[in-house]
């Protein structure tokens, strides 16, 4: 039931993160952008938080009690980010921008206490980023950094991280 879950969970932020890119022929700064860029808003949200709710018990039944605040910490974040989708304006803003810190942060501590190794990961998004710098180096180092897209990358990252803890363990 656990790897169910865990694969359900997968399939939907996949599954709605590649219909996205391919719905607006690229990649996004960020998965939380692709709300502003859907005609039908509400499958943000949707998405956000059945991927965590699903996401949920499978990470706190493999996680041990001394640090399961973690695992739900991060799941909670990804369901802030997807009830307060409008990170632009409001108290929206405030929500969505603490839920995103929360996922990225708790995700990746949590990943670091339960597979160090796999932090390796993250060498492969430095990587892509330094060649992404060097292909469209416009002589300014912050433009040519963001035309890498690295949010999008930084999340595409942390989620496979944490899933691939998932699947293997």
């Amino acid at each position: 039931m656990i790897t169910a879950l865990t694969i359900l969970s997968a399939l939907i932020i996949a599954a709605y993160t590649v219909a996205v890119c391919i719905k607006c022929k690229g990649i996004p700064y960020s998965i939380s952008e692709t709300y502003y860029k859907i005609s039908h808003k509400f499958w943000f949200g949707v998405t956000m938080v059945l991927t965590a709710c699903l996401l949920m018990p499978a990470i706190l039944e493999i996680t041990p009690n001394s640090y399961q605040f973690m695992a739900f910490l991060a799941c909670l974040g990804m369901i802030m980010t997807g009830i307060a989708p409008n990170f632009r304006e409001g108290i929206e803003r405030k929500i969505h921008t603490t839920g995103a810190v929360l996922c990225l942060v708790f995700s990746q501590v949590w990943v670091g206490l339960t597979c160090p190794w796999m932090l390796l990961v993250w060498v492969g998004y430095l990587a892509y980023t330094a060649i992404g710098l060097w292909r469209n180096w416009t002589g300014y180092f912050i433009s040519s950094f963001l035309a890498t897209k690295p949010m999008f990358w930084v999340e595409i990252t942390a989620l496979a991280s944490t899933y691939v803890i998932l699947l293997i363990g």
